[in-house]
């Protein structure tokens, strides 16, 4: 069978009619503009029984339960269908998780927005199996210095962007991009009233002038934090970030050649032990679109993807760059030519940090040095994740033989 591939996108923007919390710093930071259209885009991709609509937001996060309901939506029209929804993580879109509204009391979600939003994305996923293409695929990688840093451990980085194109092989026409690189689209920072996707936004309008064809944009192992190492947090820079990822983006592409490929996709089902207190509180509250249960543990997923032999790892939050380095070590062990962190995908727990390096915050409202872990789940996540990897490794590796 030959892989078969299809796209839609449209805006996700909310309207500014109504007050818009901007999530990902403070609370209380409405938006004033829009600088930039909010995205959803979507590739459909199928092959013989396997089928998966790989969905791209501009969103800070969404959590599983609203992935699920877009999901089993989309399951009542095309059966089997699978889907793997990622956020960027930019830090200038709606709150859709509940932590940004107007004080810590207050969720910062319109749940018109999110409704409106649940549609929006059903009805795109739904249009990607309208006009389905057989594609050869093209993938590469290569490391892009000085566009991050890593404002926690300063010596570990990982600058690694990884691209895809897709190619109709009946027009030769280029019918999507997709590139993924590992850090916060945060360039504006904190005083920034505009909605943006942020260096996201330049990054696949170059991409996109370039190949006259769409582009997605993922994140990495982000965390920890994998900020952009700019001077100052203007637009400029966003879009000095953007064009230089761009253009190494499709420098890699153009050295390597188009291939068929075959599809894999494997996904498992993690119960996380939630241990931070202040999510206890907020998801207790109605504050927080997360979930636990009686025995106070919460029940995500993960997933790895594979196109050939570049292979990804989706992982429920904002993965340490730590991790992401062995995580993607072990996946080239293991046969992958091109190995990538899918950040955020299919849910957002916060910073996911190693189990030995977890230092537990004192006074979790005011964490210091160790902020990240006040926004964790607790240790207990990265072993789960480690395993669950190992395993989904192994299973695969059966199924091939």
């Amino acid at each position: 069978m030959s892989l078969l591939a299809g796209f839609a996108q449209e805006t996700i923007t909310p309207s500014l009619d109504m007050p818009v919390y901007l999530a990902g710093f403070g609370r209380n930071r409405l938006a004033h503009s829009v600088h930039d259209e909010l995205m959803v885009k979507a590739l459909a991709l199928v092959d013989g029984e396997t089928k998966l609509i790989v969905v791209a937001l501009d969103l800070l996060g969404l959590a599983r339960t609203q992935c699920q309901q877009i999901e089993n939506q989309i399951q009542q029209d095309i059966a089997a269908t699978q889907l793997l929804i990622a956020c960027n993580h930019t830090h200038h879109g709606p709150d859709t998780l509940g932590l940004w509204g107007p004080d810590e009391m207050t969720s910062g979600v319109d749940p018109i927005y999110l409704d409106f939003l649940r549609k929006r994305v059903v009805a795109v996923a739904k249009s990607t199996m309208n006009d389905l293409q057989t594609v050869v695929v093209r993938s590469g990688s290569t490391i892009v210095p000085g566009i991050a840093k890593n404002a926690r451990d300063p010596d570990i980085l990982d600058e690694e962007l990884n691209c895809l194109q897709f190619t109709s092989t009946e027009t030769q026409a280029i019918l999507a991009s997709w590139f993924i690189y590992p850090c916060h689209p945060e360039t504006l920072w904190e005083n920034n009233p505009h909605i943006t996707a942020d260096y996201a936004a330049a990054l696949r309008a170059r991409v996109e002038v370039e190949t006259g064809a769409p582009c997605l944009v993922m994140v990495g192992a982000l965390g920890g934090m994998m900020t952009p190492d700019v001077e100052e947090h203007s637009f400029a820079e966003a879009n000095r970030i953007g064009e230089r990822l761009a253009v190494a983006g499709m420098k890699t592409l153009a050295n390597h050649p188009d291939q068929p490929v075959k599809l894999s996709y494997r996904r498992t089902e993690m119960k996380l032990p939630l241990e931070n207190p202040l999510f206890k509180m907020a998801a207790e509250t109605g504050l927080l679109a997360t979930t636990f249960d009686v025995e106070e543990t919460i029940l995500t997923e993960a997933s790895l993807l594979k196109l050939g032999s570049s292979w990804f790892f989706a992982v429920p939050g904002e993965l340490l760059p730590k991790m992401g380095l062995i995580y993607r070590q072990k996946m080239k062990e293991a046969g992958a030519s091109n190995a990538t962190i899918i950040g955020l995908a299919n849910d957002e727990l916060g910073y996911i940090l190693p189990a030995e390096e977890f230092v537990t915050p004192t006074n979790y409202l005011e964490p210091g040095a160790s902020y990240e872990e006040s926004m964790s789940v607790g240790p207990g996540v990265e072993p789960v994740l480690s395993k669950t990897l190992e395993n989904l490794l192994i299973l695969d590796s059966r199924k091939s033989l």
